[in-house]
């Protein structure tokens, strides 16, 4: 099978050669859609790092079989109109989770406690201890949105800190979410993001949030409604939250003016999606990649997110 690598793939360069072994091109930029198109033209098996997989990108390779995403969400490919050309769609979905879930829980804490807010203010001269109130985990609950590979890693540590954990998953019922949401101390959202997660969190569910609770987002941007976020967090109808992805998110470059709006808020600890970015991660995500590259091969795929028709 062709295999073609067709824009920049973040992992140590061995497996890169690994995959030149298997017969693979691979490539290690990123192209525009007319160069993305003729990379792989001729490819049965692509992967999807940076470039989004549209209709059009799809038609223009009729001997594609098999999509793989290098990471756990897949929102860039239209795996459904893939899926009615025969085409597969694979994701990667574990090399990430430990560090997803761990970040999940530094952002938690950091919210929780005033750390970004102390250490600013000592920077810039101030001693205002007494002012910086934090509250303690043990005893407290934590409701997950999302219960696979982070989620289940998330409930390990917060078990260990003392916090009670419940969750929904794509089974729960859109009361189930709510009772969640409304019960929780804190929330923390570890979901893919499809059609069904897709503005989950809106003002209604944001106003079912105790006025302590801290909202902390690992899954993706469009989960969370971004505007009726900054809404609530302005009113501060909840004590804060912890953000790490973001709705309209660039690739490289400058951010929207409402992620920086979002970013700024003084009960807001917000990173650049770094959530996954560990000096381990391109090491197993490369395994990871080769992995479902070989399934592929074997043609019995694993890690299917969407099975050709």
């Amino acid at each position: 099978m062709k295999i073609i690598i067709p824009d920049k793939l973040d992992v140590a360069d061995h497996y890169k050669n690994e995959i030149r072994n298997l017969g693979g091109e691979v490539f290690d930029d990123l192209p525009d859609v007319a160069e993305l198109k003729n990379r792989f033209k001729d490819a049965e098996i692509i992967t999807a790092n940076y470039v989004d997989i549209t209709p059009d990108i799809i038609d223009a390779a009729p001997n594609l079989k098999y999509i793989i995403v290098p990471a756990n969400g897949w929102e860039w490919v239209d795996a459904d109109y893939a899926a009615t050309k025969g085409i597969t769609t694979l994701n990667a979905p574990t090399h990430s989770s430990q560090a997803v879930a761990e970040h999940a829980i530094s952002l938690l804490l950091a919210a929780n406690r005033n750390i970004v807010a102390g250490s600013t203010e000592l920077r810039s001269g101030k001693w205002n201890p007494q002012e910086l109130v934090g509250y303690e985990l043990a005893g407290k609950k934590l409701g997950l949105i999302g219960y696979g590979n982070v989620g289940t890693r998330i409930e390990k540590i917060a078990a260990a800190l003392g916090l009670e954990v419940a969750y929904t998953n794509s089974k729960s019922t859109s009361e189930g979410i709510d009772n969640l949401l409304s019960s929780s101390d804190y929330i923390i959202i570890c979901a893919p993001l499809t059609d069904s997660t897709r503005n989950l969190i809106d003002e209604r569910r944001l106003n079912l949030l105790k006025s302590t609770a801290i909202l902390v987002n690992v899954g993706r941007g469009a989960i969370i409604n971004q505007k009726d976020l900054i809404q609530t967090l302005k009113a501060k109808k909840i004590r804060g939250a912890g953000i790490d992805v973001f709705d309209g998110e660039p690739l490289t470059g400058t951010p929207s003016a409402e992620i920086v709006e979002l970013a700024s808020l003084p009960n807001v600890v917000a990173t650049p999606h770094i959530a996954y970015n560990t000096a381990e991660i391109h090491d197993k995500q490369g395994a990871e990649i080769l992995v479902d590259i070989q399934s592929c091969l074997d043609g019995r795929p694993i890690n299917v997110v969407k099975q050709g028709v």
